[in-house]
């Protein structure tokens, strides 16, 4: 499913089935509307087999069968479709997939049982979790589970199945058995215990044996739900609704308030056809373009309704600073702020960092010129810059990070015990990536995700946390077998679960003989994919033919070369900057030639800050995963500012880019555009807490109308690469 072909509803469904026939009712639920349920005209013949279950994972609903025999064996029908609430009969709509589940998918081969209940195995209990389904046998002493990874075009064994394989080993819940009421809600999962009055909030981590893990996030005894009412998640709420009263309350979710459930934010009589033999199930489609809001600049559906494609390229180890820190150097008159009326955050030389007694104040590297007599290769070597070091050089003094002090940006130096991380570069050197700013946008309080290295922090680009990781593995036993365990889903797998597969990675060079994105960030969550990879990876050679002849995929994902001595583009620290700056002139000129630039967002940022000097004091954080802590690190800080430049026609001239209130950008703000400009529900990201709460950078798109202005720029020279070369 493409931008063009969105759902055309905005809210978000309730099904509800009659146990007594095949009839069911759908109701269109608004928490802002005078009605919370307004009820869709369906077919008059509108029905569905009363015996089956059903639950939405991904932007599907998945439907399955109670037990029964197909080809001489038990087990499950199921059909996966694409539900339309606009549709006369949608709980019949078109199948995806469709087939039979034996038993022993879920039962194993090794025992018949788990219990003492002889009707055990005659349901089937699924409950989604995002781009997950978790399978349940509960039993009074042993909560069997298992974990499925979820792929609407999977194959097993030659066949359709959207559960083509387990993505963790069945085990047993400590605490959750029989009698417990499981409610997914994001990345959390509401446990309603037997008694119906406690609870227990989980957290939902894939890449954890038990992905509902101790400790719990909160438990507690409700005193303002009723224990003989039914709980039903609606997008972002909670259903309480009491067919015997005819009463309802809505409740809204937070995850961190001691009841979990505050509210209600709505309360009164159900519909009359929800009674004692209802079943609800809620369904959130994709967000349509909102009409009103489209010819509004500034605005997610203005970029929605004017940006077709959205291109990535994340480059290595810089700080804000260190490329881009003088960008308005004479000042910032002209600048379109955007978020804030702050002056322009930039490069100064009266900030220093201490080399032991002495002051080392910020430069320019070579006066900030240009000459054919030196190399733009400013550090002789590559700083420090894992988590310890990263702290280190953010807080020069106790009590630091585990004080919660604000960092003082004052230990580079004392931490690499090198001078050069003082040192800048001038726009006249690096005219492309300033270039780009100026006539474009750029945001100067864009921070890395967290303080450390490129593995974490382009792993929060793209799932929104370092996955409980610090330092890299990029390289080693560790590298090549990581895509063997389990991962958090990455934003690839959130798209596939919603249908789209309109993407590409695009690779300048191999790392360690397979594509660096992929390996790390992809393989092993999407078994479609896995099974033909070259239909979703390319050469950036070929990123530059696609952009140029109007043939680029909704979203594209650009590697650069990475580093080596001469020759890499990517940036980093060690290797000189023309190639860099040569191969992000190319870049813009591919897609600035192409047919389809007046629709097209190109972002350049960078990983991380790589160790090198920059001024502002990164802010503290929302955890990414509740229960994630490492070394006494709880992912709770940004790490230093990186420059985020953003390109399109439709980005006014020198616009400076803040987020609105008090979360400032980082690189999680991108991944949760992204999924918004695609329309996709929050509750159904599945990439934890940190993307939930990232800003949003739609307010770029100030112009009402394309620029036709678009510049060319002229890549810099060296000793190295001479002006003609």
């Amino acid at each position: 499913m493409t931008l063009s072909t969105q759902r055309k509803s905005s809210y978000d469904f309730l099904i509800c089935r009659n146990q007594k026939d095949d009839t069911y009712t759908l109701y269109r639920v608004d928490p802002k509307a005078e009605t919370l349920f307004t009820p869709i005209q369906l077919s008059a013949d509108a029905s569905f087999d009363r015996t089956w279950r059903m639950a939405q994972v991904g932007g599907y609903l998945l439907q399955w069968s109670p037990l029964c025999t197909q080809h001489g064996g038990e087990g499950y029908q199921f059909n996966l479709v694409e539900f339309d609430p606009e549709s006369s009969n949608p709980l019949s709509a078109a199948v995806v997939e469709s087939g039979f589940w034996k038993k022993t998918k879920f039962w194993g081969n090794y025992r018949h049982s788990y219990s003492n209940n002889p009707d055990e195995g005659q349901n089937l209990d699924l409950t989604p979790m995002t781009s997950f389904i978790l399978s349940m046998i509960p039993a009074k002493g042993r909560g069997t589970f298992e974990l499925w990874n979820f792929d609407p075009q999977g194959i097993l064994d030659f066949k359709p199945d959207p559960l083509p394989a387990p993505y963790s080993p069945q085990n047993g819940f400590p605490l959750i058995k029989s009698g417990h009421t499981l409610i997914p809600m994001g990345n959390y999962v509401l446990d309603r215990l037997p008694d119906r009055k406690s609870f227990r909030l989980w957290s939902f981590d894939p890449q954890l044996e038990t992905p509902l893990s101790l400790p719990a996030v909160q438990e507690g005894c409700w005193d303002k739900v009723a224990e003989n009412s039914e709980l039903t998640a609606i997008g972002s709420h909670v259903l309480e609704w009491h067919s015997a009263r005819g009463s309802y309350r809505l409740w809204g979710f937070d995850p961190e308030h001691p009841d979990v459930l505050t509210g209600p934010v709505r309360e009164g009589t159900l519909p009359s056809a929800i009674g004692a033999d209802a079943i609800l199930s809620g369904y959130q489609p994709r967000m349509p373009v909102q009409a009103q809001r489209a010819g509004t600049p500034g605005t997610i559906d203005f970029m929605r309704s004017k940006i077709r494609h959205v291109v990535y390229y994340m480059l290595e180890s810089r700080s804000f600073d260190n490329v881009c820190g003088w960008l308005y150097e004479n000042g910032d008159s002209g600048c379109h702020f955007i978020g804030s009326q702050e002056p322009f955050e930039g490069a100064s030389a009266e900030n220093y960092n201490y080399d032991g007694d002495n002051k080392v104040f910020v430069s320019k590297y070579q006066d900030g010129k240009l000459s054919p007599q030196w190399d733009l290769v400013a550090l002789d070597q590559d700083p420090f810059h894992d988590t310890t070091d990263n702290l280190q050089q953010m807080f020069s003094e106790e009590p630091g990070y585990w004080g919660r002090a604000t960092p003082d940006m004052g230990g580079y130096i004392l931490n690499n015990a090198n001078p050069q991380v003082m040192e800048t570069f001038s726009p006249e050197q690096l005219p492309i990536l300033n270039g780009l700013a100026r006539h474009f946008g750029i945001s100067d309080r864009w921070f890395c995700s967290v303080p450390g290295g490129t593995d974490v922090n382009r792993a929060f680009s793209v799932t929104g946390s370092a996955f409980n990781m610090l330092g890299t593995w990029e390289g080693g036993s560790i590298y090549a077998n990581w895509p063997e365990s389990s991962h958090r889903q990455s934003i690839w797998k959130t798209l596939w679960s919603h249908g789209i597969t309109d993407w590409k990675i695009y690779n300048s060079v191999l790392w360690e003989n397979v594509v660096f994105t992929y390996q790390l960030y992809l393989q092993g969550q999407v078994p479609s994919v896995d099974a033909n990879p070259t239909q979703y990876l390319s050469s950036i050679d070929q990123f530059k033919q696609d952009a140029r002849h109007g043939n680029l995929p909704a979203f594209s994902y650009l590697e650069p070369a990475w580093i080596a001595p001469k020759g890499a583009t990517s940036y980093h620290p060690g290797g000189d900057l023309v190639p860099g700056e040569r191969e992000l002139n190319e870049i813009y000129e591919a897609v600035k030639s192409g047919p389809g630039w007046e629709n097209t967002l190109l972002i350049i940022t960078f990983d991380k800050n790589g160790g090198i000097y920059d001024h502002v004091a990164p802010p503290y954080a929302k955890k990414p995963w509740p229960n994630d802590l490492n070394n006494g690190f709880a992912y709770d800080l940004m790490g230093p500012r990186v420059p985020t430049i953003m390109v399109s026609p439709w980005i006014r001239q020198q616009s400076v880019i803040r987020a609105e209130g008090d979360i400032p950008f980082d690189s999680t703000s991108f991944a949760a555009t992204l999924l918004d400009w695609f329309g996709i529900p929050k509750p159904l990201w599945g990439l934890g807490d940190r993307i939930d709460a990232a800003p949003t950078f739609e307010t770029v798109f100030q112009a009402d109308q394309p620029r036709t202005d678009a510049p060319t720029l002229t890549p810099p020279y060296d000793k190295s690469f001479p002006q003609d070369s």
